[in-house]
Parts: structure tokens; sequence; C-alpha cells
């Protein structure tokens, strides 16, 4: 202030008052200007500083005072109030919120998940098919991850230990018993002497090979030729008579094959044949080994033909065909077995193909598409409430 009345002072008289109340005009526009910049930051509810910016109308260029002339009158110039800028109404009014957006409603619900996120869940197709090609069911409980997966694994395994178990009983159990029981009839009732003797006796030479048309069968059954001795043995089944009669060879043959003590050793024996299996199919299937039953009744032999019968021979035909018949089931099961490894092996990769399907796409099981909306109002002071509910497919 003190420089302010300094130039107050050092101006003449005529002047000082011109400029002294410029002066004066430019300090309270320097004063209130800072209150004005305030006043239009201020937001309109009274809160400063926090409303949008308000255009301020520019300032009216700075007035200069003319030069002093000399001898003008010096009368000090009425002063000029400042315009001064006017406060908003700052009154605080109701904020109302914006409505609220509608939910949305979903009606099918399915994640995205990456391998990584379920990497130990997630099982090979390849290796279930092969693991239950394998093993059925071992592919159904490598995919796991459910009960009725693990019901199928055990449906496949118990078929195939159930076809296995039939297997066994029926083929080799079973088989095993009746072809016990038709050989040990064969051996106790079947006379391999009197079936040598009686041909040889009433089959003449010259038509034996007629009604005996098996007997080559019979001589590569019983006998073997690996050695000399077997050799000479199998030209006296073959070579029954010459000029002279019995040869030499058929003589050392039936001497060979006489009947054993018991049962019991004629069945070790008969088992060292060349082809034990081949020999008691014949002596059961035709009738040109009738002759060697010991129950055989009415055989006589003609140049084409042989009869007779006996009833042991049709028991012993009767157990064959029992073990024949457990023989051929074997068939069925192990088709049964192989249809039951290929049925496992393709459920156990489509199963695969499924959970990784389902585990990738997460989708939402069907409780998860039901839409329940509900809600309470007051209508006239009156509660009222409402529910909707809706299934999505």
């Amino acid at each position: 202030m003190r420089s302010y009345l300094k130039i107050f002072h050092a101006f003449p008289s005529s002047a000082q008052a011109a400029r002294r109340m410029v002066v004066i005009a430019g300090l309270a526009c320097g004063l209130l200007a800072p209150a004005l910049v305030q006043a239009q930051d201020d937001d309109p509810y009274g809160l400063p500083g926090t409303s949008a910016p308000v255009d301020t109308p520019a300032a009216p260029p700075e007035e200069t005072s003319p030069a002093p002339v000399p001898g003008a009158d010096t009368a000090a110039a009425p002063p000029v109030a400042p315009d001064t800028a006017v406060a908003p109404d700052t009154a605080a009014a109701p904020v109302t919120p914006p409505p609220a957006a509608p939910r949305t409603r979903i009606t099918r619900e399915t994640t995205i998940n990456t391998l990584d996120q379920n990497r130990g869940a997630y099982r090979n197709p390849k290796k279930a098919l092969f693991m239950s090609l394998l093993v059925p069911g071992l592919g159904q409980a490598y995919v796991g991850q459910s009960a009725f997966t693990y019901a199928r694994a055990a449906f496949y395994l118990g078929t195939e230990i159930t076809l296995g178990v039939m297997w066994y009983q029926y083929t080799v159990v079973k088989y095993d018993r009746k072809t016990d029981a038709y050989r040990r009839l064969a051996d106790t009732h079947w006379s391999q002497q009197d079936y040598e003797q009686r041909s040889f006796d009433e089959a003449p030479a010259e038509w034996f090979g007629l009604v005996n048309p098996r007997r080559v069968s019979y001589c590569d059954a019983v006998q073997e030729r690996e050695t000399a001795q077997g050799n000479n043995f199998y030209r006296g089944c073959m070579d029954l008579v010459d000029s002279s009669g019995e040869t030499q060879n058929y003589q050392a043959f039936k001497s060979r094959y006489v009947d054993q003590a018991s049962p019991e050793a004629a069945a070790a024996f008969r088992a060292a044949f060349a082809n034990p299996v081949e020999f008691y199919a014949l002596i059961g299937d035709y009738q040109e080994f009738i002759s060697g039953w010991d129950d055989a009744v009415n055989v006589s032999y003609s140049a084409d033909s042989i009869s007779g019968t006996s009833a042991r021979r049709a028991e012993y035909n009767r157990l064959r065909k029992q073990a024949q018949d457990y023989s051929r089931m074997q068939a069925w099961f192990i088709g049964g077995i192989v249809i039951n490894h290929i049925a496992s092996a393709v459920d156990a990769a489509l199963t695969a193909r499924y959970n990784n399907r389902m585990l990738y796409e997460g989708e939402a099981r069907w409780y998860d598409r039901v839409q329940v909306d509900g809600g309470l109002a007051f209508d006239a002071g009156r509660p009222r409430t409402h529910m909707s509910a809706r299934l999505s497919f």
C-alpha cells in the first residue's frame, strides 16, 4: 500500500483522482477473481469442486486511462462498482437412481473348460478301446467318472468271467467226464481179440475188404510205423492171409493185440495207440466192428454187409454224442467271449469320448435350466406376491 500511496502522491492533482479509480478497480478484480472461479467449479448441490466446468464469459477488456491533459478538471470521478458473480443455488435436490437393468434369463448354460483345467479327468478313447479289447470292462473302469460307467465295467467283466467259467465247465470238465465214461465202457465191453478172430473166421479173404472198408483206418489208428517192428505189425494188420493162410505178420499182430487183464490195463494199452481218438470213434460209428462188443447178437457176414445188434454199442454212442455236444458248445462260448470283447471295447471308446465332451463343454443339467422368478409388492397397503417358473430346452 505504501508503494501505491507513493504513486498517488507522485501524480499531479488533476489526474490523480482518475488514476486512483483505475487502480482501485484493478485491485477489486484481482481480489474477486478467485472467488468467481471457485463458484464456477462448485456443483449445484453445494459441493465444492465436483461439478462439470461452467463456461465463464470473457472478461471485458481493461480500460486504460487517457493521458493527463494539462488544465483538465481534476475532480474525482465516482467509483465504479465492479461486477460481482452470483453463486448458483446451492439447495440440494433429491437424486433419483437410474432403473435397474432387467435380469438376463439363461436358458442353457455351457462353459468352455480348457484342457489344462481338466487334464487329469480327460480319458484317451483309443487307450480305453484297447484296454477293454484286452480285458472287457477295463476300459470302462479307466474312464470312470460315474457309477453307471463302473456298473458297465462290472457287467462286461462279469460276462467275461461267466462265459469263461461256462466254457471250462462244459467243454473241459463235462466233456472229459463223458469221454472217460464212453471210453471206460469200450475198454470194459469191446474186445479187440474177438473182433480180429470173428472177422478172420467169418469173412472169407476174397470179400474181406468189401465188408471191412475201414480196415486201413483201423490199422493206422492202432499201430505206429516209426520203428521196424511197428512197421511189421502194421503189415500184419493189413495182410491177413496169403496162399498158405494167415501170414506170419498177421499172427504176430494178433498175438500183440490180445485182451488185457482189466479195463484199466486196456485203457492204458489203448492210450498208447497211434491215434486213440480215431480208434474209439471207429468202433462206435461203423457196423463192421460190431463183432467186438461182448453183447452183440445175430452177427452174420455176407459179401456186402455185416448184420448184428448190441445194446452196449448204443449206450456207447449215446455217451459219445453227449461228449461231442459239449465239445461243439465251445464255439458258442468262444463266440460270446469275442463279442463281449468287441462290445466292451466300442462302449469304452464311446464312453471316453462322451466324458471328454462333457468335461470340455461343461453343459448344465436339466435342473440348472429351471428359471424361477418371484417377488413381493404392496398395493394399497396390501402385500401381493407373484412367482413364475420355466424349464428351457
